[in-house]
């Protein structure tokens, strides 16, 4: 982590010895689930300037919630692993009780879903992704992926099933996600991206965003978007009241906008690497099969190995 630059990490299936996660230095956080002897979720602080709190109501086995204060502003991390034979609904009634208790404007969630959809580039959905897919959106949060290939590469085959979403306030200030060129040592490939901290706010014309139109989803842009266009637009022709009528359009233009987000990647625009406290660097990682020996940097791989 620290020859990466890797502030946080966000794991999933992590390798384990009763009940601990061996390898890491003492100055490292490490969160996860004390009460079982598998460890499906934790979640990694390197950096000692961001204070944390573990929120023990929302800690399972395959799940671990840390809010970060960073430069005091509260963000929500959120580990999930989502085991492939259970079904998909009780772990979305889990999430469910998080979203519905606490702000995700600020969440930053890292998840093996264990599920296809096309809104993270996977060439093929299954039930489970479109299910997936709907909560997320419902929640109105955002999936961050890019068109980076599979994230999973194992000898059955390859497919995209690590998942990156993010709250409203985080989409503009998350920047290259990418998945790393180093062998992870794991089926699943490692995980970066960053995080603009202390930024301006965008401004809510729109102008700060250029969409990579050739990468549109335009399905998802139309089913993300035709209920709320269609009523908005039945309330602007009955509108006859000029303040009403300013206030909608610009209710219009953030729907658009906002659909857009969801289905169109947006182009990266001169991004650069700034010292820690603008700019906070997260590693997600899914390390199963493999074990390491000693400690690696969390970009490369968290844990021991064979």
């Amino acid at each position: 982590m620290e020859a990466r630059n890797i502030d946080i990490a966000l794991v999933q299936e992590p390798h384990s010895y009763n009940g601990s996660l061996p390898g890491f230095p003492s100055s490292y956080r490490l969160f996860f689930s004390h009460s079982f002897d598998i460890i499906k979720a934790a979640i990694i602080v390197r950096n000692r300037n961001i204070s944390t709190f573990l929120d023990l109501n929302y800690l399972d086995y395959n799940m671990v919630t840390v809010r970060l204060n960073i430069n005091r502003i509260s963000y929500l991390f959120v580990s999930y692993y989502f085991e492939p034979s259970k079904n998909i609904d009780f772990d979305l009634q889990k999430i469910n009780q998080i979203f519905s208790n606490v702000p995700i404007n600020r969440l930053v969630w890292s998840m093996d879903a264990n599920s296809k959809s096309e809104t993270w580039f996977s060439p093929l959905s299954d039930s489970r992704g479109t299910k997936l897919a709907e909560f997320i959106s419902a929640h109105n949060l955002f999936v961050v992926n890019e068109d980076c290939g599979p994230t999973f590469c194992g000898s059955r085959g390859s497919s995209y099933i690590d998942v990156t979403a993010v709250g409203t306030d985080l989409l503009e200030d998350v920047s290259c996600w990418h998945l790393p060129a180093y062998d992870s040592l794991s089926d699943h490939k490692a995980i970066e991206f960053d995080i603009a901290l202390n930024s301006n706010s965008p401004s809510n014309d729109g102008d700060s965003c250029i969409f990579n139109l050739k990468k549109a989803n335009w399905k998802l842009f139309y089913d993300s978007s035709k209920y709320l266009l269609s009523s908005i637009s039945d309330l602007i022709v009955s509108c006859q009241n000029p303040e009403s009528l300013h206030d909608l359009a610009k209710e219009l233009i953030s729907i658009v906008q906002n659909s857009c987000k969801m289905s169109i990647p947006i182009k990266k625009q001169g991004m650069h690497s700034v010292p820690w406290n603008n700019e906070c660097k997260i590693a997600t990682k899914n390390c199963t099969n493999k074990s390491l020996d000693g400690s690696l940097r969390v970009s490369e791989l968290l844990h021991p190995s064979e």
